[in-house]
């Protein structure tokens, strides 16, 4: 397999990833928050995201450099860390195992840092490679906006993060890039 073949298929990955996460939502909106079948779908996307994100760093690495890196390594981290604080909600097998203790907080804030701070820096990275369609970049930010949406539980957020990843992963699956990129088809993996 070639390197465009690797990235075409971890793309693929990227956008079942964000079908997963997306299903987080109508599982929250049926059974409830927490629900068994919203964790479910949240970790099986979770280990998707952690593997697929390298794609959309990949496709744009020339542009983004050293910095995009990071950022896509912290995404990977936040996602890793998400995956961990998933698996320990299901039925824990220590019953001591609190997920209200201080080390399960400490993680929850660093995967918020990093998973906010990386896609916030990753989007801007991502406009101005303009590598992927300026669409991207404008999902990216709602995605983030709607963390803060006034909505209980945030429920809506998953699907709005599964959303910017099903894009991604559509445009590296079918490498449709932007103009600037196809006329720069050397700068491209």
């Amino acid at each position: 397999m070639n390197e465009k073949q690797v990235i075409r298929w971890l793309g693929m990955i990227c956008l079942l990833a964000g079908i997963a996460r997306m299903g987080m939502t109508p599982s929250s909106l049926i059974w409830g928050t927490d629900s068994a079948p919203e964790l479910t779908f949240g970790f099986i996307a979770s280990i998707l995201m952690t593997i697929g994100t390298l794609s959309t760093y990949m496709v744009q690495s020339r542009q983004t450099g050293v910095i995009g890196f990071i950022t896509v390594l912290a995404i990977i981290l936040g996602n890793i860390a998400t995956t961990c604080m998933l698996w320990s909600s299901f039925e824990p097998i220590k019953p001591a195992v609190n997920p209200d203790s201080l080390p399960f907080l400490i993680m929850r804030t660093f995967t918020l840092i990093g998973f906010t701070g990386g896609t916030l820096v990753f989007a801007i990275l991502t406009y101005r490679a303009n590598v992927f369609p300026r669409w991207i970049t404008v999902l990216l930010v709602v995605m983030l906006v709607s963390m803060v949406l006034p909505v209980e539980d945030n429920k809506y957020f998953a699907f709005f993060w599964g959303l910017a990843y099903v894009s991604m992963g559509y445009v590296i699956w079918k490498g449709n890039y932007t103009q600037y990129a196809t006329s720069h088809k050397s700068r491209l993996p």
